[in-house]
């Protein structure tokens, strides 16, 4: 091969030949230029290259790639298999119907019979304060009972005279009566009276006669704790049940034995004050004596049932 021409023409130039990596039998190798010494500003060896690369011939093998191997690929997702969706089931709205029929049946059932908390303690006194509005008003002179005997009359006659009671009194005790003579809604702070209602009608029509009897449940309705009593007994054989609210209070006063009942109208009647009279009882002074009145005489018709003999 000829030698490549020499960067100084004035210098000889020597071949140095150095093999390509992997090189064919056939191939002829690739010829690198050297120049002899330098003149005496340049080193005494130097080593120059070609100002412009060769083409390698067509035939050579291509040579490897200087940049560094690129990173590898994250290997692709296999592709989900297709599957054919399943049948969907012949299901009809009786088989749901049968199916969650027991279930819902069960959880009707403990929400209405429920001991605390169920739904019987809203429903069943509101039902019953509906049917005693509605019994008093077509029928306010029914009574459970028939008439005593002559030999009972003459007998509970001659204990109310020796015990200092009253006819009426002695009857209910016999008979295991209770009923609500008077109602009265104080305030929850300072036990002021609001409003009330009584059977007897000049009691009704004049708050000042009730004064008295409003000292008296305030001064009882707390323990020694600063709690509200639910009940306590009163003079002349009466008893006080009181219901404490967020706002009110409600203290009734009951002739005869008042039975577990009872607390559950009074406490539907409170219920039933505080969420409608909400805003006007937050309100200090509000004018409610006469317009709470209607409610209150509801709990005047509470009174023991047939079945309490």
């Amino acid at each position: 091969m000829p030698p490549l021409p020499s960067s100084s023409p004035g210098l000889p130039a020597c071949i140095v030949a150095t093999p390509l990596p992997n090189p064919l039998p056939s191939a002829p190798l690739q010829a690198i230029a050297c120049t002899s010494p330098a003149p005496a500003s340049l080193p005494l060896w130097s080593v120059s290259q070609s100002p412009s690369p060769q083409p390698l011939p067509a035939t050579w093998p291509a040579p490897l790639a200087d940049s560094p191997a690129s990173e590898p690929s994250a290997p692709a997702a296999p592709k989900p298999f297709a599957s054919t969706p399943p049948p969907a089931p012949d299901f009809t709205d009786d088989d749901l119907r049968e199916a969650l029929g027991p279930i819902i049946e069960q959880s009707v059932r403990r929400a209405v019979y429920a001991q605390e908390n169920g739904i019987d303690t809203y429903l069943e006194p509101m039902l019953r304060a509906t049917i005693r509005r509605a019994l008093a008003e077509y029928a306010p002179a029914s009574r459970p009972f028939d008439a005593p005997g002559a030999y009972d009359r003459f007998t509970w006659h001659l204990q109310a005279l020796f015990t200092s009671r009253t006819y009426e009194d002695i009857v209910f005790e016999k008979t295991h009566r209770f009923q609500v003579e008077e109602v009265f809604l104080v305030d929850a702070a300072t036990l002021a009276l609001i409003s009330y209602a009584s059977c007897d009608p000049a009691r009704h029509s004049s708050a000042k006669r009730v004064a008295p009897t409003v000292h008296r449940l305030g001064l009882g309705l707390r323990d020694d704790q600063g709690e509200i009593r639910k009940s306590f007994e009163l003079p002349n054989q009466r008893n006080a049940i009181a219901c404490a609210g967020q706002l009110v209070h409600l203290v009734a006063v009951v002739r005869g034995r008042p039975s577990e009942l009872i607390l559950a109208d009074l406490e539907f009647a409170l219920r039933r004050i505080e969420d409608r009279f909400r805003d006007q009882l937050k309100e200090q002074g509000s004018p409610l004596l006469y317009t709470l009145q209607p409610y209150l005489e509801d709990c005047l018709l509470i009174q023991a049932p047939a079945s309490a003999l």
